[in-house]
């Protein structure tokens, strides 16, 4: 049957940098060029490879079955997807895109090769219908790429593309009212009429492919905006009708997601990875990530996907290579320094490496069942050696992934997570773990004598009114308020910084709080600590135990009023340091002792004294005189 082979090199005055994450998005190319989204099962292989057998319509409406493996790439230099057919008009389809810097930018080879199958297929391709179908995927290649450079230039620091408006079909009028009306309703619940312009353009404007999972904290990094007033938007969206949630649960290895679960009570805990063939379990901080897509009355999502596995799906790993037995393959990846992990897509050992960037990248060799860092490659280059007698897939993955998932830990400890979803709940007897937390503890100095001095009544509305002064300051800082204990408050940060933040801005505000009430106001005590603990329902609300809540229970119990005390854990925690001496925290007083050190902060017309202590853990060391 006639092979029809379709090339052709664009040379792109632009960035690769820049238009890699659209160039290797063969999900995105496939749904421009026309084609139809299919669903595909894994099927593992005898040599623990894994491939996927697929049903569904392609380049014709012809029925197809074919298979493919999970493709081939390598960061900003090469992608390769192969199918292999054993039904519909074609024996084998092949694209390959390489990509090579060149003066003023870098030069594009794109190659589409169609292996026919049958005499009506065989016609078309003499008749140049076979070639057609591969120049409109060409041209969906051109199409991205004339799309992208048409939007305003990114900021230097910037790789993610801009928002494209690839202009799928318009909304329908009914449709369309109904979005206008809930973000309207959001923007005035939420604010930020900037953010909510970004996601009306998003939701209606953004091809299928790069809907059927949106990761919010991405896009925030892409917009420019605060990362977290972004999560609050989206889970305001889902509220109002516009976003379907999905706690997915990804694999340890290829972090691609095994199950969308809508509701915390129904997250597995144990979970299998058909892709790399193996088990591993849920764990909330690491592998747990809230992701969104339109509801269906918005923009309706196929079953399917338009390609199941490419580079942007898996932004973590920059090359996955093919290579055969006893064969040596050399790559040109522009990796920067850090921490990668070295292993194959077929199940087995693996190994990390750290990387400073200054010798040549360790070469990967694949030997007796064992992935070995060897050495040093020739810079700019990194060898990919397979010593064994079976075909390997080569995967090299920076490990630094977490900047645009939003784990589970960090979303329970967001206000907008509480005050939107109040159905996000574990079921009762279920626990998560949280790697890392920081709670803040209160209470009233003298809070007993205030009830009796006072009466219980006023007592009472004092107690109230500064647990309103301390809930808006927590969610200004983007904590949530967990509980009232009696006269003190418990509360939870995700970002160390900001918890800091907020005990020190309510020191420094509780003057104005306290001024002109009858009542005489109040005298805080806070103690804070950064550690890992348990989530879980009590009461229909998230509740937290675990070492962490006693040592900051501890920690405030220290407090002597007026003050701040901080564990050494979290005084060490990133940006902490250098935001005290911002807010000129850095005046210190001689240490009186080796546990103690005094860090001088104006309050009002006062100046107060906010304590660290050096540790605080299973014993208290001895007050010093």
């Amino acid at each position: 049957m006639p092979l029809v082979a379709v090339e052709k090199t664009i040379h792109c005055e632009a960035s690769l940098a820049r238009l890699w994450p659209l160039l290797s998005d063969s999900s995105l190319v496939a749904e421009l060029g026309g084609q139809v989204p299919y669903v595909a099962v894994d099927e593992l292989q005898p040599d623990s490879s894994v491939r996927r057998r697929a049903k569904g319509h392609f380049a014709v409406p012809i029925d197809a079955e074919w298979t493919e493996d999970l493709g081939e790439w390598v960061e900003q230099r090469y992608v390769r997807q192969l199918r292999t057919f054993t039904k519909g008009a074609f024996h084998s389809v092949d694209f390959v895109a390489r990509m090579q810097p060149a003066a003023g930018g870098f030069d594009l080879h794109l190659t589409i090769a169609m292996e026919t199958a049958g005499i009506i297929t065989g016609i078309g391709a003499r008749l140049g219908f076979v070639s057609r179908g591969a120049s409109k995927i060409i041209a969906a290649v051109e199409q991205i790429i004339e799309t992208e450079l048409a939007q305003p230039a990114p900021r230097d620091d910037e790789t993610i593309p801009q928002v494209a408006a690839f202009s799928p079909a318009p909304l329908p009028p009914a449709v369309q009212a109904r979005l206008d009306q809930a973000l309207a309703a959001i923007e005035r619940e939420h604010g930020d009429p900037d953010a909510v312009a970004h996601l009306r353009d998003y939701l209606s404007q953004t091809p299928e492919t790069w809907l059927q999972r949106i990761r919010p904290l991405g896009l925030a990094r892409r917009w420019g905006l605060d990362p977290v007033r972004i999560a609050g938007l989206f889970l305001a969206a889902h509220h109002h009708g516009l976003l379907q949630l999905r706690w997915e649960v990804l694999c340890p290895r290829c972090r691609n997601a095994q199950d969308g679960p809508d509701n915390l009570a129904d997250l597995p805990q144990a979970v299998h990875c058909t892709t790399c063939n193996v088990d591993f379990e849920q764990d909330f901080s690491a592998n747990v990530e809230l992701t969104f897509q339109p509801e269906p009355w918005l923009r309706d999502m196929p079953a399917g996907a338009y390609c199941m596995m490419g580079a942007p799906s898996v932004p973590h790993i920059k090359v996955q290579r093919h290579v055969g037995p006893g064969e040596q393959l050399l790559i040109d990846p522009p990796l920067a320094p850090g921490s990668y992990r070295l292993r194959t897509t077929q199940a087995g050992d693996q190994t990390e490496v750290d990387w400073d960037g200054e010798a040549g990248f360790p070469s990967v060799l694949a030997s007796g069942g064992r992935i070995v860092a060897g050495p040093p490659s020739e810079r700019g280059k990194i060898l990919l050696h397979n010593q064994t007698t079976g075909k390997l897939t080569f995967v090299i993955e920076e490990l630094a992934w977490r900047q645009d998932a939003l784990t589970g830990d960090r979303v329970i400890v967001m206000p907008a997570f509480q005050q939107y979803c109040p159905e996000q709940l574990l079921r009762p007897g279920d626990d998560v773990a949280i790697a890392n937390v920081v709670l803040l503890f209160s209470d009233l100095k003298g809070s007993t004598s205030l009830y009796e001095a006072l009466g219980d009544a006023v007592a009472y509305g004092l107690v109230r009114d500064h647990f309103d002064y301390l809930t808006a300051l927590i969610e200004d800082h983007d904590g949530v308020l967990v509980k009232t204990i009696g006269d003190a408050v418990m509360a939870a940060f995700a970002a160390p910084v900001q918890a800091v933040h907020a005990a020190l801005a309510a020191q420094q505000g509780i003057g104005g709080f306290n001024r002109g009430r009858a009542d005489g106001g109040v005298v805080l005590k806070l103690g804070l600590h950064q550690g890992s603990c348990i989530a879980v329902t009590t009461e229909q609300h998230l509740d937290y135990f675990g070492s962490t809540v006693n040592v900051a229970a501890r920690l405030q119990g220290e407090s002597q009023g007026g003050d701040v005390v901080l564990s050494d854990t979290l005084m060490h925690a990133p940006g902490v340091g250098d935001m005290l001496a911002a807010e000129a925290i850095g005046e210190r007083k001689p240490e009186p002792q080796p546990w103690a050190r005094w860090f001088l902060v104006p309050v009002g017309v006062e100046r107060r004294y906010f304590k660290k202590k050096a540790s605080i853990a299973e014993t208290t060391p001895a007050r010093p005189p």
